[in-house]
């Protein structure tokens, strides 16, 4: 028998593991800073605007109240209410399908017509990094995210697949926004999974019509718009961080 709790108890679960894609790479970003494998992908430019502590306040704020109503009509719909299980196959499908789904917006907001959305205000920011990648406007957020979210919700799954999803998916869309490497992104199993890591989604800040996934690199093999950082001016090229050769 599956047991239903009022929508809000979903969101208050969802909204706590949340924080760790936020609080917990900060804590990673801030103990890893004195390690030698820490290169930079790009030589550090200044900015050329200013990021602002409340643009990242009112994103949370605006944040919170569209995951309410997105529980709200998923619990009510009966789509994601189920927390005796926890399916990996559901989880996997919903990696793929919004990032499959990301990439369409993505590219959509590069073209004129997508404009409306002001995807241009993120792409200020000369070179990406963790502070950055909250830099979004208001249209941008819910177009990229909370649409993709929304849809997803309707593939079959339970409550703790979906929260695993949100977690793993925030967490890697957040750490390639930092201007230095990760030593699992050269690991076989990474790569095996074809995951975008720093350097990739860097590609991107450097030529907009490239890169566009945010997840999958098969993505933009797929599109035809993936380009490899090794041949791409201005991404400096770390053949192993862990033992610091460097091209």
């Amino acid at each position: 028998m599956t047991t239903e709790y009022p929508w809000y108890v979903y969101f208050l679960i969802e909204a706590i593991l949340m924080t760790i894609p936020y609080y917990g790479i900060n804590l990673y970003d801030y103990l890893t800073r004195s390690k030698p494998w820490r290169y930079e992908i790009q030589k550090r430019k200044s900015q050329g605007i200013e990021l602002q502590e409340a643009s990242v306040f009112s994103h949370t704020i605006i944040h919170f109240i569209t995951r309410a109503s997105i529980w709200y009509f998923h619990i009510y719909g009966k789509t994601m209410s189920n927390m005796n299980y926890i399916s990996l196959i559901s989880f996997i499908l919903k990696m793929i399908v919004f990032d499959g789904l990301g990439i369409i917006f993505h590219q959509y907001q590069h073209s004129k017509f997508g404009r409306i959305f002001n995807h241009l205000k993120h792409h200020q920011l000369r070179t990406p990094t963790l502070a950055s990648s909250a830099y979004l406007s208001m249209g941008e957020l819910i177009l990229s995210s909370h649409i993709g979210w929304l849809l997803i919700g309707f593939i079959p799954g339970s409550f703790w697949d979906h929260c695993l999803f949100l977690v793993i998916s925030s967490t890697i869309k957040r750490l390639c926004h930092s201007n230095y490497d990760h030593p699992w992104e050269h690991t076989k199993l990474y790569r095996l999974f074809q995951l975008v890591g720093s350097r990739e989604h860097h590609v991107h800040h450097l030529h907009p019509n490239k890169n566009f996934a945010d997840l999958f690199i098969f993505w933009d093999q797929l599109f035809g718009t993936f380009l490899d950082p090794k041949y791409v001016d201005g991404i400096y090229n770390h053949d192993n961080i862990m033992t610091g050769k460097v091209e």
